[in-house]
């Protein structure tokens, strides 16, 4: 099913053409024409079938009727993330190119004056985080009476950051008529009580609950929690991996697996709440624009982040919730693209794994990467590493500080005899203390690379064991 048979202008269909639009999605089939019929719609679809244009494009086309003489605010979008917000903003302002709509994206983590002047300056349709929203309307008086279509995206994910009392003080502030849609990826008993009490004999949709977008591949690599930085050092150069983002479960071990990755000459970067949004946003043009080979990132990248044809997505570490599972591989095989996502699982993983499973209606087929077998005698400088117990949600923050650096010598070597990335001191990843350290004194324990990595730039990638 084609765009053109939606009745939608010509300014709208000649901007879906120029961003290469062809087909509708399921989600958008089922959710523009009732959001033409200016009813309130509760959708829930996996990430990365086109929720965005199935709500922007129906507001863009009832604005589009309704010509005002300067700019006034009349449609509102929630997200809960900044980068959900620059995103959807970035999306819209595509589809209204050749209409005189004006859009704007406002979003905490930046300053707050230039989109406070935006805003003055008059604005269409705007998107807003919670806390940023609320922050102009306390500080400078921002009126949302005039707003008559609403828009709640990623529900869930709202409901999971406490944001449920500010939606409801938004529908409190906006028109007293006026159109509702939630979008979410989930579909908990918590979204189904949200939409209850915020939507007016809705029109429920429900493309595919729970569920992870068909077009991805997933994968299990069953590997010690120690070696886990070392299998993905290791295959990002044996397949000559271009780009690739990595989720870790927190700040501190993404920070961790920056500096792991960097000593083996691999170019990354790292994502996570603690970088300012200038920090971010560069981080995330340099991979984009292939500079980074691998982006760390935790779950605030798992929602929100748009890379155009992104092959592979890591897990790491499974997520603290099955549900961001499904969000996080959503960053791969988006708008009808082929993608893989790889879990790396070791043993303590395996009752986080089975939730997900249940809640995907997968069974996910499991392999072993040669060398990293079972049983297979870890090699040396994880055997000298004193056992650590990682708690999955606390993490130890008084470990020794020498704990997870590397040593300074050559390359290590596996239990087979065969050379793997350059010796790391005692722990290993995972296993080791390093995660449980803050990032500076991880840095203050090696302030800089002594060694090139085995995958350093214009050098020959290279198997281990060759």
């Amino acid at each position: 099913m084609k765009f053109d048979t939606l009745g939608l202008s010509s300014p709208i269909l000649n901007a879906i053409a120029e961003c290469g639009y062809q087909q509708l999605t399921q989600v958008q089939q089922q959710v523009i024409p009732l959001a033409l019929e200016g009813k309130d719609i509760m959708a829930c679809a996996q990430t990365g079938t086109g929720k965005t244009a199935s709500f922007a494009l129906p507001v863009l086309e009832q604005l589009s009727k309704q010509p005002s003489d300067k700019p006034l605010l009349r449609a509102l979008v929630m997200t809960p993330t900044r980068e959900l917000a620059i995103q959807v903003c970035a999306n819209i302002q595509k589809y209204s190119q050749f209409l005189p709509l004006k859009t704007l994206a406002v979003y905490g983590g930046a300053n707050m004056n230039p989109q406070r002047k935006g805003v003055d300056q008059g604005v269409d349709i705007l998107v807003a985080t919670p806390g940023r929203l609320f922050d102009i309307i306390g500080q400078f008086h921002l009126d949302l009476s005039s707003v008559t279509t609403l828009v709640i995206d990623e529900a869930d994910r709202m409901l999971d950051l406490g944001f449920v009392r500010d939606i409801e003080k938004v529908k409190r502030l906006i028109a007293t008529e006026h159109q509702t849609m939630l979008f979410s990826a989930t579909y908990s008993d918590a979204v189904k009580q949200l939409s209850h009490k915020m939507l007016n004999q809705p029109e429920w949709v429900n493309v595919a609950e729970n569920t992870t977008a068909s077009t991805v591949e997933q994968l299990v690599y069953r590997v010690d929690k120690r070696r886990k930085a070392e299998l993905l050092s290791e295959l990002v150069g044996r397949n000559n991996w271009r780009q690739v983002l990595v989720f870790a479960s927190t700040k501190e071990c993404a920070e961790h697996l920056l500096q792991e990755l960097t000593l083996d000459g691999i170019s990354a970067g790292v994502f996570h709440g603690d970088k300012t949004q200038g920090a971010r946003n560069r981080v995330l043009d340099d991979f984009k624009a292939g500079k980074l080979r691998v982006l760390v990132a935790t779950d605030v990248a798992a929602r929100g982040l748009d890379i155009q044809a992104l092959p592979l997505v890591i897990n790491l570490e499974l997520p603290f919730l099955a549900e961001d599972y499904v969000h996080r591989i959503g960053r791969t095989g988006r708008a009808g693209l082929s993608g893989r996502a790889i879990s790396f699982v070791s043993p303590a993983d395996d009752e986080m794994l089975a939730e997900i499973e249940a809640l995907i209606g997968q069974t996910l087929p499991v392999t072993v990467q040669p060398g990293y077998e079972e049983g297979t005698p870890l090699p040396a400088r994880y055997r000298e590493a004193p056992t650590a117990t990682t708690k999955t949600a606390k993490w130890n923050y008084k470990s020794s500080r020498n704990t997870g650096a590397k040593g300074a010598g050559g390359n290590g070597t596996k239990a087979n005899g065969s050379k793997g990335n350059g010796a790391r001191g005692k722990g290993g990843f995972g296993g080791n203390a390093g995660f449980g350290q803050s990032s500076e004194s991880q840095a203050r324990a090696r302030k800089s690379p002594a060694r090139e990595g085995k995958y350093a730039k214009n050098k020959p990638n290279t198997q281990k064991g060759k």
